[in-house]
């Protein structure tokens, strides 16, 4: 029994087990009525007989961890745990329904009711007798029993969250419980600002989820979710709902606040005063840049990027008659020089070349420069004579591509080096291969057939693995350049 009968009604089905006679406690009589229920005289003569013929008698059981600590500090207020600093009313209750919550995270099924009761309680002690790290440990396992899309903190923490959020929500004695599962709440859901958790009102946010970044940047969460992919947020194997797929909101504020108002290609063109062909070209060679590498994006531009361009090679630019033809613009000089517009506007910047602007056009497609400088930037042309070079068409042929002209496009994007030479009859100047040139492709790139040569089996089941890993043919961009595909990436896969 009870060391001290008038504790009885304080811990009340949270002490289920007389330590000393390690009998566990059994319900003498029910009334309503108080004073019924305390008439004393009365309910012992009623239970006499069954007393006397050993009716209530259950099987002795051995006590629990939870059941000496609470028999201990019942009868001498000694205390050697967390807990010591927490009333024995909270300190009982919360461990009594965080246990029965854990409850839920293992097979109790062979036990009968009176059974889980005392193991729920053991649980919950054994836990918030270390402290507030063991205890938020704990509120975090609970968190995986609420994952799906509408689940929230009470699907998670059941009686234990509906107790400390309604119950006990104005007794002081709970508080340092309420704190423990508000933290845990607010790392694990996408709480609003201005909400109140568990009595504690939140000012700002601290976690997003994919659906409420999306909602609060008004677009979709599907193309939202590309670009916090991108930026390292979540990634891209998180299978959870977009509701329970979070992410740092102060971390990441500057993104959300930017990708509503990113572009496509055909507004950033009027921003700059640019051709379509002209922005192609600065995108190509990286002059400028996509907020997010990803070519299922229609609108990866920032208008900011473009302005600050055309303002930096304003700054730098004369102004030049439109009539004179010492001028061209620098899309002209990449078409007739092979030159790349990056490496133009590098120059530019680095004052190796004089930068002109028309008055009468507005925008980046005002700008020109001086063939003759231009001309002086041209790579030194080599005759070919027996030195082994290969024509373009030739090394298609080797490397199982013969579609015309798609080298040559993947030389002019800079991304393989080529040999130029002069046409025997004036024409365009020839794409040729020398040794070098052959090596720094097959270095950086690979193709079906170049597969079937080094991996020994049948191009079909090699693309039919890079499929399935999801490698792709290279395409920055949405460029087209045939099938070819980055040795890095089919070597990851094939090898």
């Amino acid at each position: 029994m009870l060391r001290d009968a008038r504790m009885a009604g304080l811990v009340k089905l949270r002490c289920s087990l007389c330590v000393d006679h390690q009998h566990p406690l059994v319900p003498l009589w029910e009334y309503n009525r108080p004073e019924e229920r305390y008439d004393l005289s009365s309910r012992f003569e009623d239970i006499k007989d069954a007393i006397l013929a050993r009716k209530l008698e259950q099987p002795r059981t051995a006590p629990s961890p939870y059941d000496i600590w609470l028999d201990t500090r019942l009868a001498t207020g000694t205390d050697d745990t967390w807990l010591a600093g927490q009333s024995l009313y909270a300190a009982t209750k919360f461990c009594t329904l965080l246990g029965a919550e854990l409850l839920r995270l293992e097979d109790t099924s062979d036990l009968g009711e009176e059974a889980q009761i005392r193991h729920g309680q053991a649980l919950g002690f054994n836990i918030a007798r270390c402290g507030e790290v063991e205890i938020r440990e704990a509120l975090d396992a609970l968190v995986s029993l609420a994952s799906g899309n509408t689940d929230e903190p009470h699907k998670a923490f059941g009686k234990l969250y509906v107790e400390l959020a309604q119950f006990h929500l104005a007794k002081e004695d709970f508080v340092p419980f309420r704190k423990i599962m508000r933290d845990c709440i607010l790392d694990h859901w996408p709480i609003a600002p201005g909400e109140t958790v568990l009595g504690y009102f939140q000012p700002t946010r601290k976690l997003h989820s994919v659906g409420t970044a999306a909602q609060e940047a008004k677009i979709g969460p599907a193309l939202l979710e590309q670009f916090l992919v991108d930026a390292g947020a979540i990634t891209a194997d998180d299978q959870r709902p977009v509701s329970r797929k979070t992410f740092d909101a102060v971390a990441y504020a500057d993104l959300l606040a930017e990708v509503p108002t990113l572009v496509g290609p055909a507004r950033m063109q009027h921003e700059m005063g640019a051709t379509r062909m002209q922005f192609k070209s600065l995108a190509e060679d990286g002059v400028i840049k996509p907020r997010i590498q990803v070519a299922t994006i229609n609108s990866p531009w920032r208008i900011s990027d473009g302005i600050a361009l055309v303002e930096e090679l304003l700054g730098i630019a004369q102004p030049v008659a439109p009539t004179s033809t010492k001028w061209e613009s620098i899309q002209q000089a990449r078409k007739r020089t092979g030159l790349r517009v990056g490496k133009i506007i590098e120059a530019l910047r680095n004052g190796e070349l004089q930068l002109g602007h028309y008055p009468n056009v507005e925008g980046y497609a005002g700008f020109c420069v001086l063939k003759a400088e231009i001309n002086g930037m041209r790579p030194a042309k080599q005759k070919v004579t027996d030195q082994g070079f290969l024509t373009a068409s030739a090394f298609g042929r080797s490397v199982g591509i013969r579609t015309s002209g798609w080298f040559k496009k993947l030389a002019a994007g800079g991304h393989t080096p080529e040999t130029l030479t002069p046409h025997p009859k004036g024409g365009p100047d020839q794409s040729y291969l020398s040794a070098d040139d052959i090596a720094q492709f097959h270095k950086r790139f690979m193709t079906p057939a170049t597969m079937e040569q080094k991996f020994g089996q049948h191009r079909k089941i090699l693309l039919g693995k890079l499929r399935a890993a999801g490698v792709e043919i290279f395409a920055p961009n949405g460029e087209d350049y045939g099938s070819v595909y980055l040795r890095n990436e089919v070597e990851a896969v094939l090898e």
